[in-house]
């Protein structure tokens, strides 16, 4: 009897647990798949290696603030830079639950937009572009590798229609970690 009332006891916390789980996803709406752009948020410093074009081999440095909107759903960026091409823009990140894919809109401070659908896979972000008006053959895609929980590398890359891809720049991206500040008088 004490068996029984254990197992029944085990077994009561075990669907209370996954009820509230349910609940707690089903109440933000937000999925696992959503909840993995966690990744992005926080202040990132990158350096960018531009590989081809009339700015090829130079490096830019510039800083990325990502965070949520209030209700959780649409990751922010906002990227600001040294020079022109790292300057400045917003982009909008967020999953997709009847596409199943992973939606970014760039919107850059010259007034150009991009469109693009991601996946990830094995801490591998893949966004892809779609065709837009003006660029009929042109397909870019953009590699984010995470490295650890504070760094990730990433790659932009062109192709026209029928053509390989081409590396147009690559860079890195750390983490800027505060930390809490100590106080004095608790080192004594």
């Amino acid at each position: 009897m004490a068996y029984l009332a254990r197992v029944s006891a085990v077994l009561l916390v075990a669907i209370v647990s996954s009820v509230m789980a349910a609940q707690t996803t089903f109440e933000t709406g937000k999925s696992a798949a959503a909840e993995k752009l966690n990744y992005f948020v926080g202040t990132w410093r990158l350096e960018v290696h531009m590989k081809i074009g009339p700015l090829g081999s130079r490096i830019f440095f510039g800083t990325e603030h990502n965070e949520w909107m209030p209700g959780g759903f649409l990751l922010v960026s906002r990227q600001d830079g040294d020079t022109a091409p790292a300057s400045g823009g917003l982009a909008v990140m967020a999953y997709s639950p009847q596409e199943k894919t992973y939606t970014y809109r760039v919107v850059k401070d010259t007034g150009d937009t991009e469109d693009l659908r991601g996946t990830l896979e094995d801490h591998t972000w893949t966004w892809t572009s779609l065709p837009g008006p003006g660029k009929q053959g042109q397909r870019s895609r953009f590699i984010v590798q995470e490295i650890s929980p504070t760094s990730y590398s990433l790659k932009f890359e062109t192709a026209e229609e029928g053509h390989d891809w081409s590396t147009v720049m690559v860079g890195n991206a750390a983490k800027i970690v505060t930390h809490a500040r100590q106080d004095v008088a608790f080192l004594r």
